[in-house]
This record gives structure tokens, C-alpha cells and sequence, in this order.
């Protein structure tokens, strides 16, 4: 675990919530100059905190409307790790997750329709290993993406 300082969790917590800011803009939030924070920066990408930056796209405008859970139970034979590499190749699969229960494997999916979903469920059932798959189609999405460290005291956002 990396040793986060009161500052550097803020700029953390900033660039979660628009990392298209200035350091000029962030600096003002947390009182150091722009050179600062671009050191800190730099230095939180070094130290591995800072993984990188990504585009945001809709899901629904780009025609993947449709997001459901997908659980994949293999036999005894398979494991997470041999299953993966195959699960690489759906594009309709934006997580994986290697989970603990009666669940082997549980993936996020964004398909454009149930019919889609429908096909994607027989190919996984398909693939060497995998015995059975169940799906959660969501319904409605309250929030996701959310802050991955909670703000430093005294910055919190109340909704």
C-alpha cells in the first residue's frame, strides 16, 4: 500500500472527479502552486496510484444498452486462470472477476440487446470448463465508476 499524504489523496480525489483539470485548478482546490501539484502528480503515477486516464463513453449511445452480471461456474478440472485468457476474446465483457462461493468466475457484460445477451450466454456455456452461467440483467444503474479512495477529511461531497 502506498503512504498517501492529506494532499495527495485530494488530488487523487480531484482527478477522479474531472481529470481534464488544470494543475492551476487543482492547485487552487489544494493550496499548492501548479508546479506542485505536477510534481506530485508525476510522482503518484511513479509510485503506481495513479494508473492512467480514460475516456468515459456512454454505453447507451454507443449501442451497448443492455448491462448484466454473468455468473460462470466451472467443473473441477478448470480454473479461473486457464478460463480467462479465453474470456479475453468477448468484446462484450468489460470486467472479470475471480470471486469466492458457489460462484467461480462473475463477469460484467454490455451487449445491445437481450437477444444478444441471449447468444453471448450460449457461447460462455459453450466454452470448455464453464458447466453453468446464470445472468442479472440490471435494470437501472443508481451509480458506478465511484471514487476509489474516500476524500480526506473535510472535502466529502454530500448528495
Amino acid at each position: 500500500m502506498i503512504q498517501l499524504d492529506e494532499a495527495d489523496r485530494t488530488i487523487l480525489v480531484l482527478l477522479q472527479q474531472d481529470d481534464r483539470q488544470t494543475y492551476v485548478q487543482i492547485g487552487a482546490q489544494v493550496g499548492l502552486s501548479p508546479a506542485t501539484v505536477h510534481d506530485r502528480v508525476r510522482k503518484l503515477e511513479r509510485r503506481g496510484a495513479l494508473m492512467g486516464y480514460q475516456a468515459r463513453v456512454s454505453p447507451r449511445a454507443v449501442g451497448l444498452p443492455v448491462t448484466a452480471f454473468i455468473s460462470l461456474n466451472l467443473d473441477g478440472g478448470q480454473s479461473c486462470r486457464s478460463v480467462t485468457p479465453t474470456l479475453e476474446a468477448f468484446p462484450e465483457i468489460e470486467e472479470c472477476h475471480s470471486v469466492a462461493g458457489d460462484t467461480d468466475l462473475l463477469l460484467k457484460v454490455r451487449v445491445p440487446s437481450t437477444e444478444a445477451l441471449e447468444e453471448l450466454n450460449y457461447r460462455l456455456k459453450c466454452l470448455e470448463g464453464v458447466v453453468r452461467t446464470q445472468s442479472l440483467i440490471i435494470l437501472s444503474t443508481r451509480f458506478e465508476d465511484r471514487p476509489r479512495i474516500p476524500a480526506p477529511l473535510g472535502r466529502e461531497e454530500h448528495v
